[in-house]
């Protein structure tokens, strides 16, 4: 009876489900932060909309620091060298935001931009220790670490509009609608405009189906010739990914597969020649028949050179190259500038209005389509200290899972660390962004504590 868009009554009820989910969440608090970490799903009835892995991560740190009090056995795992960058990033990034205007947002009403995206950065780190805070159970790890992946498959939900029955439009108030020629930060505010229809949506399904089955067979366990289904499954969803006509959907995927095959020791089997074979095949069908493929394809597949593509997949992608190269050329003269104190994430209102260029608006939000300029930029060189500190930490802590984990989980532990060297090369060298790979990042080195109870 009472008006629905009143925030008082969504507040009543809101308060109301939340005591009584209260004795659910400190049963499962723990499996489904995990499990919505990666997804689109957001909290409509809050300002903002924020995801609904954020608000898991408060409620899960919190129920971890009440427990704690009640019961000191109940501690974190140890895992204090990746604890102490932690910190200290977000120390870093806590006081630019002090000293460069404030966390401000837009849903509280003042004139200033770019909030929401330190709220990510601290639930992302409330979200780690709240993960680390207990052990996963041992039974349970591969189905912990497939729906930590299967969370990135949530995206393709935001292409349906059109494809399913008008009466499930709800969904999308949930799982947000995304563009199809959105760019790969689904969390920017600037947009390329692309002429080729791009499902980002079908490349985060076919990236977390294939994540999830390498983590839970291994390379060499999707190989079996005794189970075929799971090669066909990864073949599959490896082509579903192409769909989102990402370049560097390709380099992570064969960065993760290269990794892989070294890492379990397949070049020194018989399906070294095997892959030789492969690669050389679809090399050869590729150059002959690239331009026969679907768009998406070829405007994936654009990174290989010299292959024959339809001219306006060319064209798209090489202006998408020219825009970042152009974008990067303006900036790197302002390093300088912020090496000191960053420049944050904040901005006004009145310079977004003033912005006469799509290239500056880019740059005023701080979407640099670069890892290392997405820390430099925003937070000077002591965040780049405090996050290379963090990075080798982490890649420090899951290559000794690696190597002296225990033998159950090994196969779980080679995917992580393969996929973290590939994710950080990815992050460096291809594409970027501090406040939306920070959350991933922090998530594979909490998952691997969590599974190891601890460091091995």
């Amino acid at each position: 009876l009472a008006p629905p868009d009143y925030f008082s009554t969504i507040g009543v009820v809101g308060a109301v489900f939340l005591v009584l989910a209260v004795p659910l969440l400190l049963r499962w608090h723990h499996a489904w932060l995990i499990a919505t970490w990666n997804t689109t799903a957001v909290i409509v009835f809050v300002p903002g909309h924020p995801q609904v892995w954020m608000a898991l991560a408060a409620i899960s740190f919190t129920i971890a620091i009440l427990q704690y009090a009640i019961n000191r056995k109940l501690s974190f795992l140890h895992a204090s060298s990746v604890a102490w960058p932690v910190i200290i990033l977000t120390l870093v990034i806590l006081i630019t935001a002090w000293l460069t205007g404030g966390f401000g947002a837009r849903i509280f009403g003042g004139d200033t931009y770019g909030g929401k995206k330190y709220f990510t950065v601290l639930a992302a780190v409330l979200g780690y220790f709240a993960i680390v805070n207990r052990r996963i159970p041992p039974k349970r790890a591969p189905l912990y670490v497939a729906l930590f992946f299967l969370g990135v498959a949530t995206m393709a939900i935001g292409n349906l509009p059109g494809v399913v029955s008008p009466s499930l439009n709800w969904l999308f108030n949930i799982f947000p609608v995304m563009s199809m020629d959105a760019i790969a930060d689904q969390n920017s505010v600037v947009a390329q405009v692309s002429y080729i229809p791009r499902l980002n949506g079908l490349s985060g399904l076919g990236v977390g189906v294939v994540c999830a089955l390498l983590a839970c067979y291994g390379l060499r366990g999707v190989l079996d010739t005794r189970k075929p289904w799971r090669l066909a499954a990864l073949c599959l969803f490896s082509l579903v990914s192409l769909y989102g006509g990402f370049r560097s959907t390709v380099v992570l995927l064969v960065m993760t597969f290269a990794l892989l095959f070294y890492l379990e020791r397949l070049h020194r089997t018989k399906w070294l020649v095997t892959a030789i074979c492969v690669v050389v095949l679809s090399g050869a069908f590729v150059t002959v028949s690239a331009d026969k493929l679907p768009l998406q394809f070829q405007r994936a597949l654009s990174i290989l050179p010299y292959i024959p593509l339809n001219p306006m997949v060319r064209m798209d992608a090489q202006g998408s190259t020219e825009w970042r190269l152009e974008m990067w050329r303006d900036v790197v003269p302002q390093i300088p500038q912020y090496l000191l104190l960053g420049k944050g994430y904040s901005f006004s209102g009145n310079e977004q209005f003033e912005i006469g260029r799509k290239l500056e608006g880019t740059e005023l939000v701080g979407d640099y389509h670069n890892g290392p300029l997405s820390v430099i930029l925003p937070f000077g060189i002591f965040g780049v200290i405090a996050f290379t500190w963090f990075l080798v930490a982490g890649i420090r802590v899951l290559y000794h899972n690696y190597l002296f984990g225990d033998p159950a989980f090994h196969t779980l532990n080679t995917f992580l660390f393969a996929f973290l060297i590939s994710k950080v090369v990815y992050f460096c060298a291809v594409f970027g962004s501090l406040h939306s790979d920070l959350p991933m990042f922090l998530g594979l080195f909490g998952l691997s504590i969590s599974i190891n109870d601890g460091v091995a």
